[in-house]
């Protein structure tokens, strides 16, 4: 184990290192990021303009941080227990959540200004986590 930390270390300028870990009995591939590359990753995480374009794919997101869309994939889900496109879904109804709660927006601007692609994709997420359609979730809030 000492051996492999060292050659860890020494590939420290590289951006994605893979290291063999027994799970279960099992070789896995655990993929480390570089501290400055995670960094990258969270800022684009945070960038509205980003995150909610309709169009963002995962080969897309990693292209912009320069990192392998399968480890990319992987990182998500080490870190964050599901894939990246679970994520960005996540991130995404968490804003939507959010502007159904404190906007008159109707709920087809809201759909789009998320990143959803039609108000079905919208419909069937927003359900998947709250258990309520958007419009049944609203009517609850504000009674």
């Amino acid at each position: 184990m000492n051996t492999l930390n060292q050659q860890l270390e020494s590939k420290s300028e590289k951006d994605v290192v893979e290291k063999e870990v027994l799970i279960n009995g099992k070789k896995n591939s655990k993929v480390y990021l570089t501290p400055q590359k995670i960094d990258e990753i969270n800022q684009l995480l945070q960038t509205p303009e980003f995150i909610y374009d309709q169009k963002i794919k995962l080969e897309q997101f990693a292209q912009r941080v320069a990192v392998n869309s399968t480890y990319l994939n992987r990182y998500f889900n080490q870190e964050y227990g599901c894939s990246f496109l679970q994520y960005l879904t996540s991130l995404r109804i968490e804003q939507a959540e959010m502007l159904l709660r404190n906007s008159n927006a109707e709920i087809e601007d809201i759909c789009y200004n998320t990143g959803f692609n039609s108000p079905s994709a919208f419909h069937k997420a927003f359900k998947n986590r709250y258990g309520y359609s958007p419009s049944e979730w609203r009517r609850r809030c504000l009674t």
